[in-house]
């Protein structure tokens, strides 16, 4: 049995663990900042890392480095992130002594953003191999051709492999945030939706059902092991867990954009020297098919969509005919400008050129390709496009498949196969469900804010999971969070037998004064590279936001 169910008023055997031990670090931090508290009242303190993107990692790295400078930092019980600032999170757990290495890590991080790490071809090839797995999704890709792109590295350690750096005591104990995509539609507030990964286990607290992490993704039944399946890799969850940089809709622009863009390079690709992968070209053709004609064919099996079905041209071999790739890209741009929104016109005059198909359907011709062509980019360009056509992210073995236990009685889950798990930004973009689990008995939630627009949005929306679903948190006013485009550095809230919440936005008028504005659009979350400057201009204004405050945070301690 490898199905961890418990109460959710109940923490893994590891968390507990490492809570005990990181509990006589804490007490010392408390005692040298002045602060005297004895072992059995030493308060759970959390920092909140909210998403995001790039500029989420970095600022959560700046914000954890000022607080080692300042002495905060090993008074911190938890360190909790969606998005952005998990990138950040699981890059440093790698180290087991980071928090005493913050300073340099910051360095080597920073240095490594702006590296030439990340090769089109190598990330092609890492989805290539992930879509052999029959749980292939837009995560794949996203991890590729984004996250490895965007941080310049493609960690291939896992998750369960930082059980050392987060048990030992060193440093704060780490909880990744994620949601379901379905229970999170179905039910935006609901309890169940919430998904946390830690190095010991993952799961839904909601619902006191988890797995060990090691085992996530691997078949059960009922509780039972059927077939284990390797862990996902880091490089993977964060692809996972920064999965949305914006809206659906955004998201759907910005997947299409990436393969518009991929093409402007078709024609150089050409002209160039021989490529170690030469069908590549005509796959940023067939992406190109498929992608565009997302908006007007809501589905891969519609007749209509046989214009997808051009892919197939352009493996006859494995060798990419140039003026074949290249005629069919022009052709299909030009009837593009001709027929201005109207991409049907274009698909159908492009299908029109070709010759006419068998009777198969492109399903049933994607299901008999030849043994010796498993691995045919033909293949990877269907299961491509199906995951686009079907908005298909974080699928995942369901490892509460078929359970018989009190947990059945609670939630339809059981009777799905599959999960389907998401950026936790798309709920709410800081994880406050995740660290008012009570049993983590968390006394003060130091919230650092990256997110783009409404720097209040994450209070709004805790507040109001927190009614829905009775849990204590403390009231927050309206008028005390107006100035939405001229926030102060640091806003607090606390009432009677709730946790005290301190809240800091990014970008505020205490750190970048009159030019706030300037500083969001300089720094939007569809930035995926800075240069040495601006990360250095974000460090800074993340880092004030910490000494600035100190002595506000240093009282709210005294008080607990």
């Amino acid at each position: 049995m490898f199905l961890l169910s418990e109460p959710a008023t109940e923490l893994s055997e590891g968390e507990k663990n490492a809570t005990r031990n990181r509990k006589g670090k804490v007490l010392k931090c408390l005692q040298d900042l002045g602060i005297s508290c004895d072992e059995a009242h030493t308060p759970n303190i959390t920092v909140l890392g909210s998403g995001g993107g790039l500029r989420a990692m970095i600022a959560l790295l700046g914000t954890l480095v000022e607080m080692q400078k300042q002495g905060l930092l090993d008074a911190v019980m938890y360190l909790c992130g969606v998005s952005g600032s998990t990138w950040c999170m699981s890059a440093l757990y790698k180290d087991q002594n980071w928090t005493k290495n913050v300073e340099k890590l910051e360095e080597n991080l920073c240095d490594s953003l702006y590296s030439d790490a990340w090769r089109r071809q190598e990330a092609y090839s890492l989805v290539n191999q992930a879509a052999d797995d029959e749980h292939f999704s837009l995560t794949d890709i996203w991890a590729s051709f984004v996250v490895y792109k965007t941080l310049q590295q493609k960690d291939q350690t896992k998750l369960s492999e930082h059980k050392e750096s987060s048990t030992s005591g060193t440093n704060p104990y780490p909880i990744y945030a994620a949601v379901e995509a379905n229970l999170h539609k179905s039910r935006e507030h609901g309890l169940e939706t919430w998904f946390e990964f830690t190095p010991h286990e993952s799961g839904f607290p909601g619902l006191g059902a988890f797995v060990s992490t090691k085992y996530l993704g691997s078949k059960f039944e009922d509780g039972n092991l059927q077939k284990e399946v390797e862990e996902k890799n880091i490089c993977y969850l964060q692809g996972l867990w920064g999965s949305a940089l914006g809206s659906r809709e955004e998201n759907r622009k910005f997947v299409s954009g990436w393969v518009k863009s991929s093409n402007q390079q078709l024609r150089s690709i050409h002209a160039g020297a021989p490529l170690a992968y030469p069908a590549w070209p005509a796959v940023l053709v067939s992406l190109r098919l498929i992608t565009t004609g997302l908006k007007y064919f809501p589905s891969m099996t519609s007749p209509k969509f046989q214009g997808s079905r051009l892919c197939s041209l352009s493996f006859q071999g494995s060798i990419c005919t140039c003026h074949r790739c290249l005629a069919l890209l022009d052709l299909l741009e030009r009837q593009a400008q001709a027929s201005n929104e109207n991409m049907e016109e274009p698909f159908q005059h492009c299908l029109e050129s070709r010759e006419s198909w068998d009777e198969n359907t492109l399903e049933e011709n994607m299901e008999d390709w030849p043994q010796m062509f498993v691995s045919h980019p033909c293949k990877l360009i269907w299961k491509i496009g199906r995951c686009i056509s079907s908005w298909t992210w974080g699928k995942t073995n369901n490892f509460l498949y078929n359970c018989r236990d009190a947990i059945a009685q609670t939630t339809d889950l059981v009777k799905e196969k599959v999960l389907n798990l998401i950026d936790a930004g798309l709920a709410i973009n800081s994880a406050y469900p995740l660290v008012l689990r009570p049993a983590r008995g968390v006394k003060l939630i130091l919230s650092f804010d990256f997110s783009a627009g409404d720097p209040f949005e994450t209070l709004k929306k805790t507040a109001k999971y927190c009614e829905t679903n009775q849990i204590p948190f403390p009231k927050i006013n309206p008028e005390e969070i107006k100035s939405q485009n001229n926030p102060s550095d640091c806003y607090i809230f606390k009432g009677k037998d709730v946790p005290t919440v301190m809240h800091f936005p990014l970008f505020n008028n205490k750190n970048c004064s009159g030019e706030i504005h300037d500083f969001r659009t300089r720094f939007s979350t569809f930035t995926l590279s800075y240069g040495k400057e601006d990360v250095k201009e974000l460090l800074t204004r993340a880092k004030m936001n910490v000494t600035n405050n100190k002595g506000r945070i240093l009282e709210e301690i005294r008080q607990l």
